[in-house]
């Protein structure tokens, strides 16, 4: 019994815990965690996330089982922030009728364990509800631009998307602060609108 509960231990650590710097751990569900060697470059990493991970997710999460079928779909990555931390791609695949943006979120987060690591998640928006949460983001700073204006780094509005959680607020110059799944970043002026710009222009 002990030498089975070894070997358990044993392959268990060996799936769970990177082995090489900017080895990946694949996710294993739709709010699943990867987490990254400590001392792996965010640059790289957001590089491998948007142009070879962001395809790993899509199948395995959204187009999902295709049997016999051959099935064909697009990507566009549209834009990371300087840090790194939310990286967006585009995502398209009309054999499944599924289409719209795909938020990758890059930066430290709590694993299983209670430790704190690198880590990133995906989360998928339909392209309609997508184009929603921009408008709907955009529509807001502009109905509360007085009250933002007032106070930099004091007044915040708050919304939420599903199980997404906004903060706009202002700290010389617009911020739009993301909580997710134990992420919390903050999605930069530059790379919100051109990721608000390349998706319409994507899908037109």
């Amino acid at each position: 019994m002990k030498k089975i509960l070894v070997l358990i231990i044993c392959i268990n650590y060996s799936v769970c815990w990177p082995q090489k710097a900017g080895e990946f751990v694949i996710p294993t569900g739709i709010a699943a965690l990867s987490f990254v060697a400590i001392n792996s470059e965010k640059k790289e990493i957001a590089k491998e996330i948007s142009q070879f991970r962001s395809k790993e997710f899509i199948i395995n999460n959204i187009i999902g089982n295709v049997s016999q079928r051959d099935v064909s779909f697009e990507t566009e990555s549209l834009a990371s922030d300087d840090s790194a931390g939310l990286i967006s791609v585009a995502f398209n695949c009309s054999e499944v009728n599924k289409k719209g943006l795909l938020l990758a979120f890059l930066g430290n987060n709590r694993d299983s364990n209670g430790s704190i690591g690198l880590a990133y998640g995906f989360k998928y928006i339909p392209l309609v509800d997508a184009q929603n949460l921009f408008k709907r983001i955009d529509a807001l700073k502009e109905k509360h631009k007085k009250y933002l204006n007032a106070e930099n780094d004091v007044n915040n509005i708050y919304i939420e998307h599903d199980d997404l959680k906004f903060i706009l607020y202002r700290d010389g110059g617009d911020k739009v602060r993301v909580l997710w799944n134990g992420f919390e970043v903050i999605w930069e002026r530059t790379a919100f609108d051109r990721t608000k710009r390349r998706l319409d222009r994507w899908f037109e």
